[in-house]
C-alpha cells in the first residue's frame, strides 16, 4: 500500500518533470521562432530581363496610383489644365491655381511634397519659368529644412534660388509672412499663428 509520504513524494517527482518538460519545450519554441526570424529570406535571382519588366511592372502601379490620387483630388474642380494630358499642352498663365500646380506634378508623375501656404510662391515660380522658355519638367516641388525645393531642368537656376529665399518668409502652413527658424533640429518657415 502507498503511504502519504510516498504519494507527495510521486507528486513532486510528477511536479518537477512537468515544470522541466513545460521550461524544455518553451525553450525550443523560442530556439524555433528565433531560427526562422534569422533565417535568410529566400530571394529569387532575377535575370536582367525579369528585372527590367519588374521594373516597369512598379513603375506602372506607381503611376496608376498616382493617378487615382489626383482623380479623387479633382474631382468637381474646375481649373484651366483640367483636360490636359501632355506638359507640352499645359497652359501657364496668371489664371493657374493650385489645382494647375497638382495636375503639372501629375503629368510629371510627381507628388507635391509641402504645405499649401506656398503654393502661390509656387505658381508665380512657374509663370515666371514659363517666361524664360521652361519645358514644364520638373523632378520635385517640396519641403526640405524649412525651404522651398523645385527640382526642374531649366538652366534659370537663378529664378529658382530667388523664390527659395522668398519661402524663407513666408508660412508654408498658411502663405501669411513667416520667419525661418530651426525647433529641435527641425526647420520651419512660419507665422506667429502656426
Amino acid at each position: 500500500m502507498i503511504n502519504a509520504k510516498d504519494l507527495l513524494g510521486i507528486g513532486i517527482v510528477i511536479l518537477v518533470t512537468f515544470l522541466i518538460v513545460k521550461s524544455i519545450s518553451k525553450r525550443v519554441t523560442e530556439i524555433r521562432w528565433k531560427r526562422e526570424i534569422n533565417k535568410e529570406p529566400k530571394v529569387k535571382k532575377l535575370s536582367p530581363i525579369e528585372k527590367e519588366i519588374a521594373s516597369k511592372e512598379l513603375q506602372r502601379q506607381i503611376i496608376d496610383y498616382n493617378n487615382k490620387y489626383y482623380e479623387k483630388m479633382f474631382e468637381g474642380k474646375e481649373f484651366i489644365n483640367k483636360n490636359t494630358s501632355t506638359l507640352s499642352k499645359f497652359i501657364i498663365n496668371s489664371e493657374i491655381n493650385s489645382y494647375d500646380l497638382h495636375k503639372l506634378a501629375q503629368l510629371n508623375g510627381i507628388k507635391i511634397e509641402m504645405f499649401d501656404g506656398w503654393n502661390n510662391l509656387v505658381l508665380d515660380l512657374m509663370i515666371e519659368l514659363d517666361k524664360v522658355g521652361w519645358n514644364r519638367k520638373v523632378s520635385a516641388i517640396k519641403e526640405k529644412f524649412g525651404e522651398l525645393r523645385f527640382y526642374a531642368e531649366t538652366d534659370h537656376e537663378e529664378i529658382i534660388e530667388k523664390y527659395t529665399e522668398k519661402s524663407k518668409t513666408i508660412c508654408d502652413v498658411c502663405g501669411n509672412p513667416g520667419v525661418h527658424f530651426n525647433k529641435n533640429g527641425w526647420d520651419y518657415t512660419r507665422c506667429d499663428e502656426h
